[in-house]
């Protein structure tokens, strides 16, 4: 998570014009921890910024990846956007589809990444692991329901 001003320094040193909209969303992407859609992101910002339009939030969205503040994590139905550059683990449910970040593996994620770079003679400039399952509220649910595990 970046402070406000964290945020409109780095927009402003990759000569981004600072506007309120985009601002706004881009506070919404950083400042997640939940990977929100496109349509979440209007959701979150339409009480207080009425005029917020898709297309400004999907512009935003361009700018915000060109810049490398944000990545899109495109799935089968959606889009979700995240912050995190770092090398780690997506936990995706497949019940909510809601997606969170492991907080673990990440040494194991960069030793994978350079393994495969110094034997297959690649260089990897991003990677996308993803493991899908169910989220702790979703297994609850399946439980109550006597779903099979897994």
């Amino acid at each position: 998570m970046l402070t406000d001003e964290e945020l409109e320094q780095r927009l402003r040193r990759a000569g981004v014009r600072l506007t309120p909209q985009r601002l706004e969303v881009a506070r919404a992407v950083v400042n997640s921890t939940d990977h929100p859609s496109v349509q979440q992101i209007y959701d979150r910002l339409r009480q207080h910024l009425p005029s917020m339009t898709l297309a400004t939030i999907y512009s935003t969205l361009g700018v915000l990846a060109k810049i490398g503040l944000v990545q899109e994590l495109p799935f089968e139905k959606l889009s979700r956007y995240e912050a995190n550059m770092e090398p780690h683990i997506n936990l995706v449910c497949t019940q909510c589809h809601n997606v969170i970040d492991a907080h673990l593996g990440q040494e194991s994620v960069l030793r994978l990444r350079d393994q495969v770079s110094r034997q297959a003679n690649f260089e990897v400039s991003w990677q996308r692991l993803d493991f899908y399952g169910w989220c702790p509220r979703c297994k609850a649910e399946r439980r109550q329901l006597n779903f099979p595990p897994g």
